[in-house]
């Protein structure tokens, strides 16, 4: 499991409980994209500035089980349908937090959970451009607006299957946990990830 790969530096602000700065960390060379797929967080500040995080996450087993009720045409499962967020613990340490295991389920704590519609996610062609062509490689992009998903952030999954509106149901596809982000009604922040089978 690789940490957090920070491509700028924090600085602080009202809006924003930071961890201790994390040094960054050259990216693994077996890094192996069908494993650990980037994310990257896009944090807008209710004064205009904007912050960009980089991770890598994990891809839990279930995602196994996800794709073979795909391929077996099962019915009422479907394909990725929610991005779930959750404030993880409050004891978590926030340079450090504990890692995700392949066998996760579920997030640690629940705290909101984002429809992902059809327009949200993007073919990719193999220089990572947006493509109509169906391939190996998606993006999904979503924004959680200034009203939605506010309180401690520290960790995130996307959810599928027979995934519903329901916080915890689902079958989960990944999970990343992080520093904390307290989000505020004045912050937005779009998530991006990118996944290649």
């Amino acid at each position: 499991m690789f940490k957090d790969n920070f491509i700028n530096k924090i600085s602080s602000s009202d809006s924003l409980v930071l961890a201790p700065a994390i040094e960054e960390e050259v990216m693994n060379t077996n890094f192996d994209e069908r494993k650990h797929w980037k994310v990257t967080d896009k944090i807008t500040y209710p004064d205009g500035r904007v912050e960009v995080r980089n991770y890598v996450n994990t891809v839990v087993d279930d995602c196994s089980r996800l794709i073979a009720s795909l391929m077996k045409g099962q019915d009422g499962y479907k394909g990725i349908t929610y991005w779930a967020v959750g404030s993880g613990a409050g004891t978590w340490d926030n340079a450090n937090p504990p890692e995700p295991t392949v066998g996760d389920t579920k997030l640690f704590n629940e705290t909101f959970r984002k429809a992902i519609n059809a327009s949200d996610i993007t073919f990719l062609d193999s220089s990572d451009n947006p493509t109509t062509s169906v391939t190996n490689k998606l993006q999904i992009k979503l924004l959680f607006t200034e009203e939605e998903a506010n309180g401690e952030l520290r960790e995130f999954g996307l959810f599928g299957g027979n995934a519903t509106a329901t916080k915890n149901s689902g079958i989960m596809i990944n999970r990343k946990t992080h520093g904390l982000i307290y989000k505020t009604s004045g912050m937005t922040l779009e998530r991006t990830i990118r996944i290649v089978f």
